[in-house]
């Protein structure tokens, strides 16, 4: 796909900084945002994750540093934001990309799952805001976090899941509100499904794949290029009057009600 964004180098001399990029869609945010221009900061949670990503973007000529941290832990996110800010400089982006989806029925879940759902989707994007935020106030800046169709409408056995998106799409909003004197907007994409391994746990069952895709407008999941399009888009410069915002890419999923033919097929008699 063609960004304009990367084409343009519109984020040359900015300092990016992505949790979960070492892998998934944070990583192609990563390399998106290298190759317009940024000096991208990648964070994972796993080190050689994240040092992997930053080499082979170095490889290629591209601006990155790893910075391997576990954002539920609010010691490793200051630790995080200070390296960044004394190595490359205040950061002038912020993105929250790092997640996980792990089916569990409401009444399995332990407490320890539910910690560490809550910990990664809000405890830490939360902590990250703050950090970023205090680097940003009197230059101005972008956060762009990442929410999830399912934080605008729930599904089976991810109650932990839907609870911790659905308060990302009010911290969106929370921190717009705050952030807005200081220059700063806050956004969030929501992506629905998107191609990758992490989503081989729904999209094994064919049953699953062919009510996920009969339900969605565009008859395709998502591929990391159409988030990072609005990723990009929302840290530009371009989208300066726009915050507290959630766009959701998901190929019309939530704009579509499905009938008993897509659900129950056999039920019904075609005239």
């Amino acid at each position: 796909m063609s960004l304009p964004w990367v084409e343009t180098k519109a984020f040359k001399d900015r300092v990016v900084l992505i949790t979960g990029a070492g892998r998934g869609i944070g990583e192609n945010l990563a390399e998106r945002f290298a190759q317009a221009g940024a000096t991208v900061v990648v964070n994972d949670i796993v080190a050689e994750r994240a040092n992997g990503v930053a080499e082979r973007l170095g490889r290629a000529g591209l601006r990155a540093a790893p910075a391997a941290a576990d954002i539920a832990r609010v010691d490793q996110v200051r630790e995080m934001f200070e390296a960044a800010q004394r190595e490359h400089g205040p950061v002038d982006v912020f993105v929250s990309s790092a997640g996980f989806a792990e089916r569990r029925p409401l009444l399995e879940a332990d407490e320890a799952y539910w910690d560490q759902t809550q910990g990664v989707h809000l405890k830490g994007p939360f902590f990250c805001i703050q950090h970023a935020a205090r680097q940003m106030i009197g230059r101005g800046g972008r956060v762009v976090l990442l929410t999830s169709i399912g934080g605008y409408a729930a599904q089976m056995h991810l109650a932990a899941y839907a609870s911790a998106k659905g308060g990302v799409t009010l911290l969106t909003k929370a921190a717009a509100l705050e952030l807005a004197p200081h220059g700063i907007t806050v956004n969030a994409v929501g992506p629905g499904a998107v191609e990758g391994p992490w989503n081989r746990q729904f999209f094994e069952d064919p049953e699953y794949t062919r009510i996920w895709m009969a339900t969605a407008p565009m008859r395709r999941l998502a591929v990391n290029d159409d988030i990072a399009a609005a990723v990009l888009f929302l840290a530009s410069q371009e989208a300066a009057y726009i915050t507290g915002q959630v766009l959701y890419v998901d190929g019309g999923k939530l704009a579509y009600v499905p009938g008993v033919d897509v659900l129950m097929p056999g039920l019904v008699q075609h005239r």
